[in-house]
């Protein structure tokens, strides 16, 4: 498949995602967030392409690290094409009389895209795959984890009530989570509120796109959060059917700001297991 070709298929995804939101039906976008919430090392184009052609995928890797893990390739199986990018080193234009700051006079930026094609874990053989770890329903540590992170972020988080019947509030720099709910549903909407503070608060979005948008937006970090760290939500994302605002370039955005946020705080939290088990 050529790059043109790929990107192509990337944008008939979104193309089939905003389709499918303006004729009510929100089950295209769950399925693309539980595709996100397994794979959000990857660009949202990225996922809308494995959405696409693989859309039961689980675990995808390339040819030969499958090889390194033990697996290869079942004969006669099609790859899953997806975009990567190329890095290379630009030589400045004033580079003939060196560089004046004593920095490397040629400097590493973005070349443009090729396609690569990786594979599902269910397109190899070989050593049994593990399985992924799961917390059926209880964030266990990752709850203080992420209290940590909202900590870190310096924002203030209280738990009490946030008045209105709502189960959590986002006011740029502090959230108010209501208090003596069970630790999944406290996690979940703790997400959710760091999504508005990351995604709107801070941004500055939270004036530029409407309520449901923003909601969306929120309920979206939660729901990928929580599928990645193995939680069953029953999240309203799903409900949610005017993100989209009548155009895919509104809807790409969106996508795009709900991947970046939810692997920014899925990466954190991994990273918060990883040093508390070398202290361990």
């Amino acid at each position: 498949m050529k790059r043109d070709a790929a990107m192509k298929l990337a944008q008939e995804g979104l193309n089939d995602l905003n389709a499918a939101l303006q004729q009510g039906s929100s089950e295209a976008l769950r399925r693309y967030l539980d595709v996100l919430g397994r794979f959000h090392q990857y660009s949202f184009g990225n996922v809308m392409m494995i959405v696409q052609q693989h859309p039961d995928a689980t675990y995808v890797a390339g040819f030969h690290t499958w090889r390194k893990l033990g697996r290869w390739v079942k004969k006669g199986e099609q790859g899953i094409a997806i975009l990567a990018p190329m890095v290379g080193r630009k030589r400045r234009d004033d580079s003939r009389n060196g560089p004046k700051d004593g920095s490397d006079d040629n400097e590493r930026t973005l070349l443009g895209f090729r396609v690569v094609h990786v594979f599902d874990v269910s397109q190899t053989e070989g050593e049994e795959f593990p399985e992924l770890a799961g917390i059926d329903g209880d964030p266990g540590d990752r709850l203080r984890r992420l209290e940590a992170i909202v900590a870190d972020l310096g924002i203030d988080l209280q738990y009490d009530n946030p008045g209105g019947g709502a189960l959590g509030a986002s006011r740029n720099g502090s959230i108010v989570v209501c208090a003596g709910m069970p630790a999944a549903e406290t996690f979940a909407v703790l997400v959710h509120e760091v999504a508005h503070e990351l995604l709107h608060q801070q941004t500055g979005r939270k004036r530029k796109v409407s309520r449901t948008v923003r909601e969306t937006e929120a309920e979206a970090v939660a729901y990928v959060v929580c599928q990645a760290m193995g939680l069953e939500t029953t999240t309203r994302s799903a409900d949610y059917i005017h993100m989209y605002q009548g155009d895919t370039e509104t809807l790409s955005q969106s996508l795009d700001a709900i991947q970046k946020t939810a692997a920014t705080l899925i990466e954190r939290l991994q990273k918060e297991s990883s040093v508390e088990q070398l202290a361990a």
